[in-house]
């Protein structure tokens, strides 16, 4: 009876332990652990400067600085399948968990343009960035470009993030 007991315990264990899935080095963490923060910056024009956040449970938070249709702070909720979509959006450009990696442009626009960082921060803080200087004439970067509008678009934030020139506004 104790050899049966003692076979069921150590078979019992062999298969939670094959079963159990299995965390690979540079794999996305889970969905529930990082914020995904858009930010743009200033340009020597009249360029929207703002940063936008989506938690895990899908609360959207805007904030418009410069040069955006919405100035100050707005949000809302797409949803946990809002975030998702957001997320998965981004995984094919998002750098290994921690580090920080500039977008290497190989023909760049020879103007002043605005600069976009995309953050995934997770519930302990560590951030991982990818920065990118916008007007990338490279078959990546225009999707990279077209990725946050699409993203701005589902996440109902592309009206608060729209360029508008206010009465008084100066350049940069």
């Amino acid at each position: 009876m104790r050899g049966l007991f003692l076979s069921a315990v150590v078979l019992g264990t062999g298969l939670l332990i094959c079963c159990t899935p299995r965390v690979q080095s540079g794999a996305l963490p889970t969905p529930a652990s990082e914020e995904i923060r858009i930010s743009r910056g200033p340009c020597f024009g009249f360029c929207p400067v703002y940063t936008l956040a989506v938690t895990p449970a899908g609360r959207v938070d805007f904030k418009g600085e410069r040069h955006t249709a919405v100035l100050g702070p707005r949000s809302h909720s797409v949803g946990r399948a809002g975030y998702e979509d957001v997320r998965r959006a981004f995984a094919p450009v998002r750098p290994p968990t921690g580090s920080e990696q500039a977008f290497s442009c190989t023909s760049e626009a020879p103007t002043d343009m605005s600069s976009l960082t995309i953050e995934w921060i997770g519930a302990t803080g560590t951030r991982t960035t990818l920065t990118y200087r916008m007007g990338c004439r490279d078959e990546a970067g225009t999707r990279i470009e077209r990725a946050v509008n699409d993203q701005l678009r589902r996440l109902e934030a592309d009206g608060w993030a729209a360029q508008k020139t206010w009465p008084g506004d100066t350049r940069g």
